[in-house]
């Protein structure tokens, strides 16, 4: 997801993909995001150690690292990230700023957003997308109505995978008492979700395509197409797989 960076910077400000700048901007992002994922493990270690497959994909249940480790590791983290974007801008260090404390009470066990219904597919499409798409803006464009396109396109994709996401953990959740959206509506029907996605995408991408100038048109033409089309194949693949699980 973060290697899409360098395609939103071509679209927004074509003279600046090779320069230092963009390297920086994306290796701010890969940190704050790496951050928000780490802490995301710690929170959620003891509760995933009771879960085979959770305890797999967490390195702090299993025991790859300890408790201590992840806390340096993280703190280590966010303040990389921060330190580059106060190198980028004053507003981009302000953004990363609230975006980290999103990830922080996201995960963090007293609020836990990830656990609250509704709140846990905001905060998830604000630090997982919303997060890395403005940073990368204001570090290259002023905030301008351009952003709405862009969001068009990121914010369903980053809704949908959260939805799917509980979706795929719903007995498991249920079980365990996680209170989030889907345990709230008692399931999802996430086919109707994947159209309004498309339906939605399809606009922001054309939008996207007809306020470049003409000499980068055909070429920003095809970079949406080659990042989108694969996408909500993949998008629809899952959505198949958890429809017919559902249906067992």
């Amino acid at each position: 997801m973060l290697l899409l960076i360098f395609p939103v910077i071509f679209l927004i400000s074509p003279a600046n993909l090779f320069t230092y700048k963009a390297l920086i901007v994306f290796a701010a992002n890969l940190c704050l995001t790496a951050y928000g994922y780490m802490y995301n493990d710690l929170e959620d270690a003891v509760d995933d150690y009771y879960d085979l497959e959770k305890r797999k994909r967490n390195p702090i249940a299993s025991g790859e690292i300890t408790r201590n480790q992840s806390y340096v590791t993280n703190l280590a983290l966010l303040g990389a990230g921060l330190f580059m974007l106060a190198y980028v801008s004053p507003f981009a260090l302000f953004l990363g700023v609230v975006f980290a404390f999103v990830g922080f009470f996201y995960s963090w066990r007293p609020l836990r957003l990830k656990a609250t219904p509704i709140w846990d597919v905001i905060s998830h499409v604000l630090f997982l997308g919303v997060q890395q798409f403005l940073i990368t803006y204001i570090a290259f464009r002023p905030l301008d109505l351009l952003v709405t396109p862009f969001l068009m396109i990121i914010i369903p994709f980053s809704l949908m995978n959260e939805i799917m996401h509980e979706l795929i953990d719903f007995e498991v959740d249920k079980e365990t008492e996680i209170s989030n959206t889907v345990q709230m509506f008692g399931g999802f029907d996430v086919r109707k979700l994947l159209i309004v996605l498309c339906v939605t995408v399809i606009i922001g991408v054309s939008i996207i395509v007809l306020s470049l100038s003409a000499q980068y048109r055909v070429v920003g033409l095809a970079i949406s197409l080659l990042i989108v089309v694969p996408a909500i194949y993949r998008m629809n693949v899952r959505v198949a797989r958890i429809t017919l699980k559902g249906n067992e």
